[in-house]
C-alpha cells in the first residue's frame, strides 16, 4: 500500500522530471548547432502568433478593464484615485500580462504542438525521419522551441499595452477619471526592470512551454487516446509550473531590488 500509493507516485514524478530536463538539455545543445532550418522557424513563429493572438487580446483586455473598476472602488474613497493608473500598469507589467499570455499561448499553441509531434509518432513519422538520417528533435522540435521562445515576450508586449488600454477606455469614458491624469499616473512608479522583468518572465514561461510541450508530443504513448492525453498534460503541467516559477521570479525580480 504505501509503495503503491507513496513511493511510486514520487518515483514515477522524478523519473519524468529527468526525463524532460535532459529533453530539454538536448534541444538547447541542438538550437546552436546547424543546420538551421529557418523556414520551418518562421513558419512556426508565425503560426504561434497568429492563433495566438485574438485569445491574449481577448484576456488581458478585461482584465485591464476589472482592474481599473476594482482600483477605483478601493482608491477614491480615500482621495487618492490620481494612483490609480501607476496601480493597474504596475500590476499588469509585473504580473498579469507574462503570466495570462503564457497560459493563452500553452492553451493554443502548446497543445497544438504537443498534438502535432503526438500524432506524428503515432504515425512512426518521427521513427521515418530517424532512419533517413535527420535528427527530429532538431527538425521537429527546434523549430518550435525558437518560435514559442521569440514570440511569448512579443506577445506579452502587446498584451500589457492591450490591457492598458483596457483600463484607459473604462477610467476616462466610463468612470470619468481625467484623461491628463491617468496617463501622467502611467510612468509615476513604472521603471525599466519592471519591463525587463516582464520579459525575463515571458521568455522563461515560452521556455517552459515549448520543453513540456514538446516532450508530451514527442514521447506520446497509446495511440490516438494517447495523444489527447498528451496535450492535456502538457497544458496543465505548463499552468501548474508557471503558477510555481512566478513566485521565485517575483522574489528574485522585484523583492531584491
Amino acid at each position: 500500500m504505501f509503495d503503491k500509493y507513496i513511493l511510486q507516485p514520487i518515483y514515477s514524478f522524478f523519473d519524468e522530471l529527468g526525463r524532460i530536463v535532459l529533453f530539454a538539455l538536448e534541444a538547447i545543445f541542438l538550437l546552436f548547432r546547424p543546420p538551421f532550418f529557418w523556414r520551418e522557424i518562421i513558419y512556426e513563429s508565425y503560426h504561434v502568433a497568429t492563433t495566438c493572438i485574438v485569445p491574449v487580446v481577448c484576456t488581458v483586455a478585461p482584465i485591464g478593464m476589472i482592474l481599473a473598476i476594482q482600483s477605483l472602488n478601493i482608491l477614491r474613497p480615500l482621495g487618492v484615485e490620481k494612483l490609480m493608473s501607476s496601480m493597474v500598469v504596475i500590476i499588469m507589467v509585473r504580473e498579469l500580462s507574462p503570466a495570462m499570455t503564457s497560459i493563452m499561448i500553452a492553451a493554443q499553441a502548446g497543445t497544438s504542438m504537443a498534438a502535432e509531434l503526438g500524432t506524428m509518432r503515432v504515425k512512426e513519422e518521427i521513427d521515418a525521419q530517424a532512419v533517413m538520417a535527420v535528427n527530429p528533435i532538431q527538425y521537429l522540435v527546434i523549430p518550435r522551441f525558437s518560435a514559442l521562445f521569440a514570440m511569448c515576450p512579443i506577445l506579452t508586449v502587446i498584451a500589457c499595452f492591450v490591457g492598458i488600454i483596457g483600463s484607459y477606455v473604462i477610467s476616462v469614458f466610463v468612470e470619468g477619471v481625467n484623461k491628463g491624469a491617468f496617463l501622467d499616473g502611467l510612468w509615476t512608479y513604472l521603471k525599466m526592470y519592471d519591463v525587463g522583468g516582464a520579459i525575463l518572465k515571458s521568455c522563461v514561461f515560452g521556455l517552459v512551454v515549448a520543453v513540456i510541450s514538446c516532450y508530451k508530443g514527442f514521447f506520446v504513448t497509446g495511440g490516438a487516446a494517447g495523444v489527447g492525453r498528451a496535450a492535456n498534460d502538457a497544458v496543465v503541467i505548463c499552468i501548474t509550473t508557471f503558477l510555481i516559477l512566478n513566485y521565485f521570479l517575483t522574489s528574485m525580480i522585484w523583492i531584491t531590488m
